[in-house]
């Protein structure tokens, strides 16, 4: 039997545990409380980089991002980026907006800099690849031509390009959808330039980007018509016969 005086130190002492078991609770969230508060910040660690082509044409303009990345690889509110290029007079770049233009063939190194912390990229810069292969400019009658060559293993789209005869201010556009096939051919009957083809004249070859990609001039009319030698690559000769759409005929070459 429970006497009333055990009673009340069994109560005082259900009271202390209570009390106790509060405080211990009270601690508890008091030091995640602090975890919270000290939580590592986020930093700025590294940096991502960007870029739709790292192969482009001269005359082409591209652009670069940077993007802060924290200590767990995720992106981060930052200060501006820096751009520098190792090879300005290959590849130029804004420093402030990352925006690249294709000077001449060539590599360069794109660097980005934020808070410190930098990336690269390598940008390679290559020159349009149709050349003028044959030109035959029949004096200053109708019915010359001028043919285009395409090297390379694959077509290329012409859209935009411009070839001209001696005056560059009169030239034609290729339209959309014209393209050379891969070891092709594309042939101009001089009636498509404005001015047509003379005795004394020239013609110039215009990327879509603006660049000049290839030209010839001549002083006197050719009985043939003058061409590459090897065809795409070689230097203008007056050929053996004309050819259209076809390998160039080189003259004999004296053993």
């Amino acid at each position: 039997m429970t006497t009333l005086p055990e009673a009340r130190r069994a109560r005082a002492r259900a009271t202390q545990v209570a009390s106790t078991l509060v405080l211990f609770g009270a601690a508890v969230l008091a030091t995640a409380c602090d975890y919270n508060a000290s939580e590592t910040p986020r930093l700025v660690t590294t940096v991502s980089l960007d870029v739709a082509d790292t192969t482009i044409e001269v005359g082409q303009a591209t652009e670069v991002t940077a993007i802060a990345l924290d200590q767990y690889g995720d992106s981060i509110a930052s200060s501006p980026a820096s751009y520098a290029s190792s090879a300005p007079e290959i590849a130029a770049v804004s420093p402030t907006l990352g925006t690249i233009l294709a000077i001449s063939a060539g590599t360069a190194r794109i660097d980005a800099t934020i808070e410190s912390k930098s990336a690269h990229l390598t940008l390679t810069v290559v020159q349009a690849a149709i050349r003028i292969n044959e030109i035959r400019p029949n004096g200053d009658i109708p019915g010359g031509w001028v043919e285009l060559f395409n090297p390379t293993a694959t077509a290329v789209d012409m859209s935009g390009w411009t070839i001209t005869s001696g005056d560059v201010s009169h030239g034609f556009e290729f339209p959309s959808g014209a393209s050379i096939p891969a070891s092709g051919y594309l042939v101009i009957a001089e009636q498509i330039l404005p001015l047509g083809l003379k005795a004394v004249d020239a013609v110039h070859l215009f990327s879509r980007f603006g660049v000049q990609a290839d030209s010839y001039s001549w002083t006197a009319n050719p009985l043939t018509s003058f061409g590459r030698c090897p065809d795409g690559t070689g230097a203008f000769v007056t050929t053996a016969a004309a050819t259209r759409k076809a390998t160039n005929v080189c003259p004999a070459v004296d053993p």
